[in-house]
């Protein structure tokens, strides 16, 4: 009996061995399955390409670029979509003044998306700072899809994108929710654009020498100037939405004494009259402040400095704002000049390379100018493609 009794004690033993064993095996299964669905939804992301000089230029290389910089080192953030990407070089205006800043924008942005990514950038620096292009209040619709993912794509997990998936302003399903949680749920079907340089990409580094600005050589003439910004009868239209984030956006900024500027960028499609006298009125509202420059007073030529007749600027437009905003922030504020900190030598490496970049895309702009070689596109553009430009 007593042997038994050891019998079943000991196969009770193996028996509930096995079970551990089976449960351990399942642990490292669903485990190496997680982290390869999360690896291989990084690979699988497209990297969202926001111009073409180089694969610098991609969403990807923002956005992670961003996180590469070392903690609490920039002074000033750059908030907006495309304008404010290649409109404003932060090089330009640490070469000036030591002042260090960041470019972290994204084509189409509205405010509701510039929030979270205001949130979120906030983890990681302390700028004093943020400039913000006010032609995301005046977007009457929302963005698509592809845009939105270029927001979301390459955020890091965490409780500020956990709430974003989870705002009900976006309306996401479980499906989408899951998508934006899990990637590859997405873009599973790219498995046949993807490649080593793909791979390579994911995991190398994203350090940027721009830090965060597009720099354009494309010139397509505009021969109206700043015509835009006569009076017309057009009326304005702010969303209630939009209304909601910008409280949020204007709080989170008073609440962690940020100074908010809004930044006029020069802008035919979008900007205009009206939406300047309504930008002012909110201006007073919020008391932040607003620097505008859609206008001739800093020699801006939309004959040699836009790439596409007013809507962005090439490189040339966008030292000639850059030069303005460097002024404003030197006028305005007493930032530390970094220049000769041993923290920021990796700066001045990288103003070594972004000058040397400088001048053969100059060089390369002024050859277009003086022989009229334009950039223009074939006119293939619908109302709904204009609506979701930037």
């Amino acid at each position: 009996m007593v042997k038994d009794m050891m019998r079943q004690v000991s196969y009770m033993e193996v028996s509930n061995m096995r079970k551990v064993l089976i449960f351990i095996r399942l642990v490292i299964f669903f485990t190496i399955m997680f982290f390869g669905i999360i690896i291989l939804g990084k690979i699988f992301t497209p990297k969202w390409k926001n111009g073409t000089l180089s694969q610098a230029d991609g969403q990807d290389y923002t956005i992670n670029g961003y996180y590469e910089l070392p903690k609490n080192s920039i002074d000033v953030l750059f908030l907006g979509d495309s304008s404010i990407f290649k409109g404003v070089s932060p090089m330009e205006i640490y070469e000036q003044t030591g002042i260090t800043s960041y470019n972290y924008s994204v084509s189409s942005a509205r405010i509701y998306l510039l929030y979270y990514i205001l949130e979120d950038a906030y983890k990681y620096q302390k700028p004093k700072v943020i400039m913000i292009d006010p032609l995301t209040l005046f977007y009457t619709e929302k963005e698509v899809e592809p845009e939105r993912r270029k927001s979301f794509d390459y955020m890091k997990f965490g409780k500020t994108k956990y709430e974003m998936i989870n705002d009900d302003f976006f309306e996401f399903d479980l499906k989408e929710k899951l998508s934006y949680y899990f990637p590859l749920f997405r873009y599973h079907s790219r498995w046949n654009e993807i490649n080593m340089f793909n791979v390579k990409r994911t995991f190398g580094s994203y350090h940027s020498i721009t830090k965060g600005y597009i720099m354009s050589t494309k010139i397509n003439p505009r021969y109206t100037g700043f015509n835009y910004m006569n009076p017309s009868n057009k009326k304005v239209v702010m969303k209630d939405y939009t209304k909601k984030y910008l409280d949020m956006f204007v709080k989170f900024c008073k609440d962690n004494d940020i100074d908010l500027v809004f930044l006029g960028i020069p802008d035919t499609r979008a900007w205009g009259y009206e939406q300047n006298e309504e930008l002012k009125k909110l201006v007073n509202e919020y008391n932040v402040k607003y620097l505008d420059l859609n206008n001739d007073s800093y020699g801006l030529d939309f004959t040699t400095d836009t790439e596409d007749k007013g809507m962005h600027l090439n490189l040339k437009g966008a030292i000639k704002v850059t030069n303005e905003v460097t002024k404003y922030l030197k006028n305005n504020y007493n930032f530390k000049d970094h220049r000769n900190d041993n923290e920021y030598q990796k700066w001045n490496e990288d103003l070594i390379k972004y000058n040397k970049l400088k001048v053969a895309r100059l060089k390369e702009l002024d050859y277009k100018i003086e022989n009229k070689i334009y950039d223009v596109k074939k006119k293939t553009t619908t109302t709904k493609n204009i609506k979701n430009k930037h």
